[in-house]
């Protein structure tokens, strides 16, 4: 997309005017996303009626929180060609992207993904890099967020986020934080967009940011406020730098007379010495590049990494034929929860009306003094009970009961969740094992939505990776826990990933790796299960003599990895002991040795 460089004043226009008909195109299917919030919440509206439902049974509600899970999936990184080094690397992106999962709250980002993905049919991840953050010399960090589809406008009739020329993501903060990261006076902030969900009550604002791309392929970022436009940049994920206007030097390294600084885009950058990599190698300070037909040798021009993708990651429920988002469960059991909504009205209705009129004689003697019984009915001298009778009204609602129960089973089949997925005891007489193979069964059905948030995880880390490709200048401290349970440090060096290319003569960043998750990972997530089946392993023999203390350990150590209690106490014991004896208990060949 062609944006030119005029004066601020247009160029907010400009991003206003597209933010204009992003909204309009995108209007209709904001408000499907808000009819399926308000039925997840259990809105007592029907469809096509302005009267209202006198109760809600909400079957949403209880099918979409069926459906949540707490396991975070676990990132994996293989590269798209083998060699040791770039295995190695791939183990270091591994580790760089589960550190950041222990970092980050993302047990909080899972719970409202979960949900918003069921609701709406999707959900929007957005990365980025924050450059405001230092911890032991490291400057900056990714940070994550996971935000609502309705807060994302897209462009409008595309359906994929990599073929967008641009998109929106709408976030609600305060004056006080425009004043405080944008030097916005008060003023000036009495111009930005107040909050659209509150109806502009409150200290709440708008932020609106706009991604896009520009003429050459590279990624801008623009972010305005209503009249405020709050910041400005062009081609966003390159370096940019202070430089002397003349000379082109780096600002205060050059004597030029006249001369002023000036912001640019980097592109390299000359490293002073050499660089020791991870694996023992070195990055030379100085390396041979080609001059035309000539070689000749001068400072190593590393390339800054420019990422060149939107850092947004749209995670679907089950995929729909052109649409952004996936589909939501919300739309397919609406008729179902509409219809429930009304016969639990008819069945509330009827049970209000019920109740049982007495009959008695026109001179019977009747008192309304009574509150607790109510009527009282007084019978005269000379009078008979068999005077008195009743008119029974109670109504017969089996019927209704039963088609909302059809209605609730109709929900639960077009979703795929069944009773024993609920946990719902239907079967009492069957086995253990006869009840986890039915729930495996049923949870083979969602087995599509799961993938889907597999994938929408690999994409976030593949963003990740380039993030701290581009801008992570430290070495990030990392640490990982050998098959003994021993606790090593390492890190994550971008250098680490720099390739030279004999035949052009100058260094590249090699980012061919391939994302997925761990499938292993969710392992962690049934403890109890893998207790167990360690406890198998050692009696089967397949860890070692279960009677040798050196098996202990790594029994011990295995359960230490799946959080057994106590399991750490146990580990130092074992260890103790086999010290004690004289047995080298360090990693090698995968044996303990004497």
């Amino acid at each position: 997309m062609k944006i030119e460089y005029k004066a601020e004043r247009e160029r907010l226009d400009f991003f206003r005017a597209l933010y204009a008909d992003a909204l309009s195109a995108y209007a209709e299917e904001l408000t499907s996303l808000e009819r399926c919030m308000k039925q997840y919440r259990g809105t007592d509206e029907i469809d096509g009626s302005d009267t209202r439902a006198i109760t809600v049974r909400n079957i949403t509600y209880e099918i979409v929180e069926s459906q949540v899970l707490s396991d975070i999936p676990m990132p994996k990184a293989d590269p798209a060609s083998y060699s040791v080094r770039r295995s190695r690397n791939a183990e270091s992106i591994e580790r760089l992207c589960r550190s950041l999962r222990d970092r980050l709250p993302f047990e909080e980002f899972n719970d409202i993904d979960e949900r918003y993905t069921y609701i709406y049919g999707g959900s929007v991840w957005y990365a980025e890099w924050d450059n405001s953050t230092e911890y032991d010399g490291e400057v900056g960090g990714v940070r994550v967020h996971c935000i609502s589809p309705r807060d994302f406008l897209p462009q409008p009739g595309i359906h994929k986020i990599e073929d967008m020329e641009y998109c929106f993501l709408r976030f609600t903060t305060t004056r006080g934080e425009l004043s405080r990261k944008y030097g916005v006076d008060g003023e000036e902030a009495a111009l930005a967009d107040l909050e659209y969900e509150w109806g502009g009550e409150g200290d709440a604002v708008t932020l609106t940011l706009c991604f896009y791309r520009d003429e050459d392929g590279d990624i801008g970022r623009f972010i305005f406020s209503g009249e405020l436009t709050l910041s400005d940049m062009p081609k966003y994920y390159m370096r940019k730098g202070r430089v002397c206007s003349v000379c082109g030097s780096e600002a205060g390294l050059c004597s030029c007379v006249g001369a002023h600084t000036l912001t640019k885009n980097l592109t390299y950058e000359l490293i002073p010495e050499d660089i020791i990599l991870g694996d023992g190698a070195t990055l030379p300070a100085d390396a041979p590049s080609l001059d035309g037909d000539k070689i000749k040798m001068g400072r190593s021009r590393i390339p800054y990494y420019v990422p060149r993708s939107f850092p947004i990651v749209i995670r679907k429920n089950t995929s729909g034929e052109k649409s952004l988002f996936g589909q939501s469960d919300c739309d397919y059991i609406r008729p179902e929860q509409q219809a429930i909504n009304k016969i639990e009205s008819r069945i509330l209705a009827k049970l209000l009306r019920s109740g049982i009129t007495p009959i008695m004689p026109e001179d019977a003697s009747v008192t309304l003094n009574n509150s607790v019984f109510g009527q009282v009915i007084k019978m005269k001298p000379g009078e008979s009970a068999a005077q008195y009778g009743t008119v029974d009204t109670t109504p017969d609602i089996s019927q209704d009961i039963a088609e909302a129960e059809r209605l609730y089973d109709h929900a639960k089949r077009i979703i795929g969740i069944s009773d024993a997925y609920q946990g719902v005891d239907t079967h009492k007489s069957e086995s253990g094992y006869a009840r986890q193979l039915r729930i495996s069964q049923a949870s083979g059905r969602l087995e599509s939505k799961k993938r889907m948030k597999h994938t929408a995880y690999a994409a976030l880390d593949k963003i990740i990776f380039g993030l701290y490709l581009a801008f992570a200048d430290e070495p990030r401290k990392l640490a990982y826990r050998d098959a003994f349970g021993t606790v090593h440090p390492t890190e994550f060096n971008r250098y680490d990933f720099i390739e030279y290319d004999l035949y052009r003569g100058e260094f590249f960043y090699d980012d061919g790796y391939l994302f997925s998750v761990d499938q292993n990972g969710g392992a962690e997530y049934q403890r109890e299960a893998l207790w167990e089946r360690n406890l198998e392993n050692l009696k089967a023999g397949t860890l070692g003599n279960p009677e040798s203390p050196a098996t202990l350990l790594r029994y011990w150590q295995s359960q230490e990895r799946a959080h057994y209690p106590y399991a750490r106490e146990n580990v130092e014991y074992f260890s103790r002991a086999l010290e004690e004896k004289g047995v080298d208990i360090s990693y090698e060949e995968n044996e303990f040795k004497p």
